[in-house]
């Protein structure tokens, strides 16, 4: 761990200038991409002396408030929130990069016995054999995951089983017992405690989330917001991504 967080500020420190102390920068990131950027950003704070200030939401809610006006440098955001965003001008359609993709899992409360979900028919079972099963209302995860229950015909049949979340608490469910099983992102899994880790969605029906870095079409720190997303998108900040379950390009 010394060693990649040493290597990961090594980096920062090649693509930082004197003259970027006491910047500020707003990042505007889905949720999905908090466990990475609550390791990184302290890490390029630290060797660049640039505060960094996170607003973390679905991707469908950030983009609302961007479209209402509110103010960021970067943008941490699913791809088609992102074409979305460039296509109104609000992102910068030069300065963007992938940032990391993420898969869509299945959690259980810690301790409680793994079900199999290694293919569609096992996955099923395990639905119809769920007590509750907690989502994200918004959001990419969420918005996928209630498109496989349509495609398998289950909508209706678990209907009464279905406990859609706001507010990231979808996972917080499982771990406090609302819920048997947690459907959400592997990186937004893994930091909460309290629930264990079953495995992605299989075959087919996993859908990857890629997130996208880029720059606001309105930042007047459009230099600092490269070199930022320069630092995040690096070999040595994808040691960071992998470690939180994240998948870097």
């Amino acid at each position: 761990m010394f060693i990649r967080a040493f290597s990961v500020m090594a980096v920062a420190s090649m693509i930082i200038t004197s003259s970027a102390f006491g910047a500020e920068l707003v990042v505007m990131s889905s949720v999905g991409a908090r466990s990475v950027m609550d390791e990184l950003g302290p890490q390029f704070e630290r060797a660049s002396g640039v505060v960094l200030s996170f607003r973390y939401d679905t991707a469908a809610a950030l983009q609302r408030a961007m479209e209402d006006g509110a103010r960021f440098d970067v943008a941490v955001l699913t791809s088609p929130v992102m074409s979305v965003l460039t296509a109104a001008n609000k992102i910068a359609g030069a300065d963007q990069s992938t940032f990391a993709s993420a898969l869509i899992a299945v959690a259980v409360k810690h301790g409680a016995a793994k079900p199999d979900i290694s293919t569609r028919e096992m996955f099923v079972q395990t639905l119809l054999s769920a007590d509750k099963i907690s989502y994200a209302k918004q959001g990419a995860s969420g918005q996928h995951f209630q498109r496989v229950l349509k495609q398998l015909n289950l909508d209706e049949a678990l209907r009464d089983k279905l406990l859609p979340m706001t507010g990231a608490k979808e996972i917080e469910a499982v771990a406090d017992g609302l819920a048997t099983l947690g459907v959400q992102l592997i990186s937004e899994i893994l930091p909460i405690e309290g629930v264990d880790l079953v495995g992605p969605l299989p075959g087919d029906l996993q859908n990857g989330i890629e997130l996208k870095i880029a720059v606001s079409a309105e930042t007047k720190s459009a230099d600092m917001a490269r070199r930022f997303i320069a630092y995040a998108t690096s070999s040595a900040a994808a040691d960071v991504i992998r470690a939180k379950g994240m998948i870097p390009p």
